[in-house]
This record gives C-alpha cells, sequence and structure tokens, in this order.
C-alpha cells in the first residue's frame, strides 16, 4: 500500500473548469469529476438539476503524493477564496493492484 493525499474539491459548475485547469497547470493529470452534486452551504441550495451549470456543483477527487499536493495547494486554496467552494485534504492508502 501507498500513502496519498486525498484532495476533495467541490465548486460550482463553472469554477470546477478553472479547478481542473489549476490542476493540469501543476502536473495532476489523474482526478475524477462528479456533476450534480447537491448540497447547501453559503449560496444557498445547490440541487444539481437545472437546464444550465449556474446552480449545479461538482466534485472533483485528487488522489496524489503529497508533494504533488504541496505544488498546487496556495494556487487552489488562492482561486477558491475569490471563486467559493470547499476542499477537503485526507490522509489515505492507495492499494495498490
Amino acid at each position: 500500500m501507498k500513502p496519498l493525499k486525498k484532495i476533495e474539491i467541490i465548486a460550482g459548475a463553472i469554477e470546477s473548469k478553472k479547478v481542473e485547469k489549476i490542476l493540469k497547470e501543476h502536473q495532476i493529470t489523474d482526478y475524477s469529476v462528479i456533476t450534480g452534486v447537491r448540497g447547501r452551504g453559503g449560496r444557498g441550495d445547490r440541487d444539481g438539476d437545472g437546464l444550465t451549470d449556474a446552480f449545479q456543483n461538482r466534485m472533483l477527487i485528487v488522489a496524489c503524493p503529497e508533494e504533488d499536493f504541496e505544488k498546487f495547494k496556495e494556487p487552489l486554496r488562492n482561486f477558491l477564496k475569490k471563486a467559493g467552494g470547499i476542499c477537503l485534504v485526507s490522509d489515505v492508502m492507495w492499494l495498490n493492484h
């Protein structure tokens, strides 16, 4: 097993595309995107439905070594300060296969 950082980022659908750009700029190419994330936060209810991305959230999940996370941590923090959203970071173990 290998220790990694798991980063879960929830942001508006439009803003999540900019998060993907930050990841790519820091050579993070492997991540998952979950669309239609529902919840309630500082911007009120997000139902995951709608005709446009304006009121939808997405979750991006990244698993990477800590040294890779350190490369994009501050750019991500600065972006989220302006755009809103949440970022959760956990220590996890990857079951190699």
